[in-house]
């Protein structure tokens, strides 16, 4: 007993394990032919199977029920929104060949106490119509299926009637689909139709619910089949095929565990489960074969092989798509298959189709006993040539092919015969033809312009009779021989048009220009980053000299895309594209550097003039984010220009004859043109005049601010080329616009100096100051330089002179030591005793420096020892009016052994005083402030 306990023991886990799958929620979906039929089966695959199946599984899997109609059908397999589908064969035949679907179960009807798994179709009519008996008797009749790709009521018995020789389509006066077997039933009972087709037991199940009586209806081409022994217990028309089937899409092989569940779940109903008693059937069994189904869509031609060895249906939307006409017969043109039935309804009422259905009217024509075929052509099913009728129409030269078949399969010779003038050198224009296999094929060409006449004749006793479609026309059109080229009379390429291209050569300088331009941009851009934290960096603002890098590129971009035209195999759209593109990269990229340096210009201005500035200087921002609103403001109105320019007369890539064209001659140039071009490029130039203008304003409020953080001459230098640049080039364009190599090189040159002159006359001089070594003899020159400067600002005339013995304008020079008195005119400065004395003392200082120039024999001569003090100016500092400095010097080898010196800082209106105290003969030592 304590054996059998330790082995159940031992066995409970394995019993108890549950399954695993990759997913809890699983898709089954139900081919809808009705809003009942559907109804019938949410018990089954949606609650039997969750409740049996999705317990078996940790954790537990939820099945639910999807209805499908025709065509969502085969794009929810396709895009695997689906685990399972319950469809009819027909159409699980075609899911199996296209997508590889698999049946796990084939269903098992319940009708009239039966389980059943094969159904047939019903080809039925009034009882009381004499004149249908058989299937050929549908012809000239009103014939109603479900649709024209339904299996059981409308594949089935075209198969039946096409196995009888018959083609149900094209031999019915009308063919209707009314998408219902309800409403097929009615229309033949009430008389709207002749004969219809439905499913097996549909008629049955009308009967059983007291809606008809068996004796209303006749059945035609009654058959005797038997299953599993027995008579088939339903009336059919045509053979049994298997019933509908579940099938499992190729991705739940990853969870075979459920599909295997699933099928066992199925499997073990029957007819008296719940699943079946609320499903109306019987059961559920192993898949049956659909090799017959398959066979029926091939015989039918409703599913062919495709280019990728591919069998698929067809799945035409369009009735006339979905329209296949037999073997020796053709499809008529849309237009005529449509109109067929309204011409018969104008007849005869009866041939109305009824609202809400699909009806089409012999859309296939017998073909002739010799028919002749256009040869190489896309259609898979062309329409023969008629007789007088145009059959081919071609260019001169160019080879016309035909197919010519003999229906009537007598293999003899067929001759043919071209009336044209002129013999082709390559083509015989008459002769004789052998057949393979009754089919004949005829090669012609011709260089006569208009129809011309094709006679075909085919052997018959020893003689040659015109077939009944000859003789047939042959439409020759002029050749075509492109844009620069026209065709004579013999069909030869004559050319009239010389399309001008950039020559190779130009492309080569746009790439190297362009490359040029975008490497200095690049290199100064990591130049600015790598030395970013040096001082002279930091002053030359690296944020600003970032964008100038960056509006170069784009700038530069233009140069590439004014050289592009059809060489580049682009399309005219494209390269209107392009012409767009040019005016937005030249405007970005131009408005983005010459805002930049504006910006970068305007900061350094309120930083070093503004902020000395009392009124003004509590308005100066002093971060950099604040300046890039003007470099905002450029880009905006930029942008309003150009996309002004883009949506109401955009640029569109154009070819013209030049106007030294004559005659038939055309030198063609491409250009991009619009109506409003000069109107919106005038716009665009005046707005860049007007940023030029700013800047070059600017440069001359900063003109006495250090090179290190206004560098001003240099940015004047750029924006005055720019200027220069901008006035010549459209005018040399405009002069040579008629010759598109050199207009186009103009323009390529102009959008590369302007972004190389800024390129290289802001990061040039900053990085020859960089690396530039400060020597003694180099400081002393620039100090004789500084005092020649301050001497010529200094000096005072007798004229300039006011009442009060001084300049006129010291008046406006705030002095620490200067009262101001009034008088009638105004407020003046009055020198003090103090004043008076610093004065005198630096008309001392100054002679004995010059003494000391003397005595060293100029900047050149003598060995200096000492260091050198730095004003404000030179260290681009600024100076309070109080700042003052003292010193002292000593030289070897001179009489003057000590000198003492004084400077006063005074803010004029103009420049700084008494700055040049950086002799480079002086050691500075600070003094007392005075």
């Amino acid at each position: 007993m304590l054996l059998l306990s330790f082995l159940l023991l031992l066995l409970s886990p394995l019993e108890s394990s549950a399954l695993t799958a990759s997913k809890t929620h699983w898709k089954i979906g139900v081919l809808q032919i009705s809003p009942s039929f559907y109804l019938r089966w949410p018990p089954t695959f949606q609650t039997y199977l969750t409740n049996v199946v999705g317990t078996k599984f940790t954790p537990p899997l939820n099945f639910t029920v999807e209805p499908l109609g025709f065509t969502t059908t085969f794009s929810k397999v396709e895009n695997s929104e689906l685990d399972f589908i319950f469809t009819n064969p027909s159409a699980f035949s075609c899911l199996d060949s296209e997508f590889g679907v698999s049946a796990i179960v084939t269903l098992r009807n319940l009708r009239k106490g039966k389980e059943l798994t094969e159904f047939g179709g019903v080809l039925f009519t009034r009882a009381d119509n004499d004149a249908i008996n058989n299937i050929p008797d549908i012809a000239g009749k009103i014939y109603e299926a479900v649709s024209i790709s339904g299996f059981g009521a409308s594949l089935m018995q075209a198969k039946e009637a096409k196995d009888l020789g018959f083609d149900i389509i094209n031999e019915a006066a009308q063919v209707r689909f009314s998408f219902s077997q309800r409403k097929i039933v009615e229309d033949v009972y009430s008389g709207a139709a002749d004969v219809g087709a439905v499913r097996t037991d549909m008629i049955d199940g009308f009967v059983a619910q007291g809606l008809y009586n068996m004796s209303d209806f006749k059945i035609i081409n009654l058959k005797n089949e038997t299953f599993r022994g027995e008579s088939f217990p339903f009336a059919h028309s045509t053979q049994l095929y298997s019933e509908w089937c579940l099938a499992a899409l190729p991705h739940t092989e990853l969870d075979f565990d459920v599909a295997n569940e699933v099928q066992a779940a199925l499997l073990s109903i029957n007819s008296s489960s719940t699943p079946a008693t609320e499903g109306g059937y019987a059961g559920w069994q192993f898949p049956k074969s659909y090799m017959a189904i398959r066979g029926l869509q091939q015989d039918l031609e409703f599913i062919k092989l495709g280019d990728d060895n591919i069998w698929r249906c067809d799945r035409s939307s369009a009735l006339y798509d979905a329209i296949q006409c037999p073997s020796g017969s053709f499809k008529k043109s849309i237009e005529d298959v449509e109109s067929a039935c309204g011409i018969l309804a104008a007849a005869d009422s009866k041939y109305t189709c009824p609202t809400g259905y699909e009806c089409i009217c012999k859309p296939c024509k017998i073909a002739d006993k010799v028919e002749v075929l256009p040869g190489l052509t896309t259609d898979q099913n062309p329409a023969p040539c008629q007789k007088m009728g145009k059959c081919q129409v071609v260019q001169q030269n160019e080879p016309a092919h035909f197919q010519i078949k003999d229906n009537l399969k007598r293999n003899k010779a067929l001759k043919f015969k071209l009336h044209v003038s002129s013999d082709h050198p390559e083509y015989e224009k008459e002769g004789v033809i052998q057949p393979v296999n009754n089919t004949y094929s005829l090669t012609l060409a011709s260089s006569n312009k208009g129809d011309n006449v094709l006679e075909l004749s085919i052997e018959n006793n020893g003689t040659y009779e015109q077939i009944e479609s000859s003789p047939i026309l042959v439409r020759v059109n002029e050749k075509d021989c492109g844009s620069d080229k026209k065709a004579n009379e013999n069909g030869e390429c004559k050319a009239l048009i010389e399309i001008e291209y950039l020559p190779d050569w130009f492309r080569a300088i746009s790439y190297t220009l362009f490359g040029i331009n975008i490497l200095l941009s690049i290199g100064f851009a990591s130049w600015t980053f790598a030395y970013r934290r040096l001082p002279i960096i930091r002053a030359s603002q690296p944020t600003f000299l970032y964008l100038v890098c960056l509006g170069c590129i784009i700038s530069s971009t233009t140069i590439l895309t004014v050289g592009i035209d059809e060489e580049q195999d682009l399309s005219a759209a494209a390269l209107s594209t392009v012409c767009m593109a040019s005016v937005w990269f030249y405007s970005i990229g131009f408005g983005l550097t010459v805002s930049a340096l504006f910006a970068k210009t305007y900061r350094a201005k309120c930083l070093m003039i503004d902020k000395l500035n009392a009124k003004k200087s509590r308005y100066v921002m002093v971060s950099v984010i604040g300046y890039l609103k003007y470099v905002a403001i450029a880009l905006t109105l930029e942008v309003i220009v150009s996309l002004s320019w883009t949506l109401a007369s955009p640029l569109e890539w154009d070819r013209q004859c030049a106007s030294d064209s004559q005659d038939d001659y055309c030198r063609s140039i491409g250009h991009c043109r619009s109506e409003d071009a000069l109107t919106f490029g005038a716009v665009l130039l005046s707005l860049h005049f007007v940023f030029l203008c700013y800047m070059l304003w600017v440069c001359y409020l900063v003109r006495n601010i250090p090179a290190e953080f206004a560098e001003h001459k240099w940015i004047t230098a750029a924006t005055v080329s720019s200027l220069e640049i901008l006035f010549l080039t459209p005018f040399l364009v405009w002069m040579t616009w008629e010759q598109p190599t050199t207009s186009t090189l103009i323009m390529t040159i102009a959008f590369f100096a302007n972004d190389f002159g800024v390129l290289v006359m802001i990061f040039i001089p900053k990085i020859s100051a960089m690396y530039q070594k400060h020597t003694l003899e180099s400081e002393n020159h620039e100090k004789v330089l500084f005092d020649m400067r301050k001497k010529v600002r200094t000096r005072v005339s007798r004229k300039s002179l006011g009442p009060s013995g001084m300049d006129e304008d010291s008046k406006y020079r705030p002095s620490l030591s200067m009262p101001r008195k009034s008088t009638q005119k105004g407020s003046v400065l009055v020198p003090t005793a103090n004043e008076t004395k610093l004065r005198k003392e630096n008309e001392n200082l100054k002679r004995e420096l010059e003494k000391i120039r003397t005595s060293i024999g100029g900047l050149n001569g003598g060995a200096l020892n000492g260091s050198t003090l730095r004003g404000a100016s030179m260290a681009g500092n600024s100076l309070s009016p109080k700042d003052t400095f003292a010193g002292t010097t000593s030289t070897t080898g001179n009489d003057i052994s000590k000198t003492r010196f004084l400077g006063v800082k005074e803010i004029s209106k103009s420049d700084v005083y008494s700055q040049d105290m950086n002799s480079p003969n002086i050691a500075g030592t600070p003094s007392r402030r005075i």
